[in-house]
């Protein structure tokens, strides 16, 4: 009776595979995990590529274009000095 084979849990080679059989299914469920984080990371690096494109493409035509007319500078900046100059001799 003890040696039936529908009661074999004391049977240290059962144990063996059992074990063997939980880290084979422990290493597949890893693997997959890894290879689910490395899908993820490598979405979010073409998610931000694909940011900084869309960003540098809203930014273009502001940074384009000519360049400004320096005399209307020169001539403003003249107009500040003129009037701060004054405030300071009243």
């Amino acid at each position: 009776m003890s040696g039936s084979p529908g009661t074999g849990g004391s049977n240290p080679r059962k144990f063996s595979e059992k074990i063997a059989l939980h880290n084979q299914k422990q290493a597949e469920e890893t693997r997959a995990f890894e290879q689910l984080m490395t899908d993820l990371t490598v979405s979010r690096v073409q998610f931000q590529k694909i940011q900084q494109l869309r960003l540098s493409q809203t930014r273009a035509p502001y940074y384009g274009g000519s360049l400004p007319n320096v005399n209307q500078i020169g001539n403003t900046s003249a107009e500040f000095q003129v009037g701060f100059n004054y405030s300071i001799k009243c």
